[in-house]
């Protein structure tokens, strides 16, 4: 018995003309130049981009503030002439000719607080050696500092700067910030952070 013949398929599709085949291959050329006139640029710019800065661990967060890089040691001191927390001005050029230590604070730093006890030290073990310690009270009120400056006995002249505006102008770009300005209105160092007793002992070894 004969088998069965298959089923009949239909004539098989035409295959494709030539001007189809031209006009494809042109549509996929036309893909990959959208793509890379898309994509090549933004590669670019990302090559672009600044690397992002980093501190290595351990770095010290003074190593590199404004300040050190406007005023580096051996320059004279900016400018320092505002109202004092007891009335009248707190001017660091009548300072010229003693070693003064700039602290600049506000009665909410903690730090400020530890700190304090071992700048009114400071200032008595050295009166004989003029040393002059004055405080910069910054981003606060005058009504917060008076009961906290009594109560820690600092009898070093207060300046008021409420706006920051000084702390600006100096660098101080957190609290506690403390300058070590030798007799002759230059500056030897700085610090960033709460003074130990060592690194007060260092920096006011290089002003007296």
């Amino acid at each position: 018995m004969a088998a069965p013949a298959p089923p009949d398929q239909g004539p098989p599709p035409p295959a494709p003309s030539p001007r189809g085949r031209v006009r494809s291959g042109r549509l996929l050329i036309l893909a990959v130049l959208v793509v890379v006139a898309v994509v090549l640029p933004a590669v670019a710019l990302l090559d672009r981009r600044e690397p992002a800065t980093r501190l290595e661990p351990g770095t010290p967060p003074s190593s590199a503030p404004p300040a050190a890089q406007t005023y580096p040691p051996g320059t004279p001191a900016p400018a320092l002439r505002l109202p004092g927390l007891d009335g009248g001005q707190v001017d660091l050029a009548a300072l010229r000719g003693r070693p003064v230590v700039v602290n600049f604070w506000a009665s909410w730093c903690d730090p400020c607080v530890r700190e304090f006890p071992r700048l009114r030290q400071a200032a008595r073990t050295h009166r004989a050696d003029r040393l002059a310690v004055v405080g910069v009270l910054s981003g606060d009120t005058a009504a917060a500092a008076r009961p906290f400056v009594r109560r820690l006995d600092a009898t070093w002249p207060m300046a008021l700067d409420p706006n920051t505006t000084a702390a600006a102008a100096w660098g101080a770009v957190g609290l506690p910030h403390t300058y070590f300005i030798r007799a002759d209105g230059t500056l030897a160092s700085h610090q960033l952070g709460e003074l130990t007793q060592a690194s007060l002992d260092r920096q006011l070894a290089q002003i007296l």
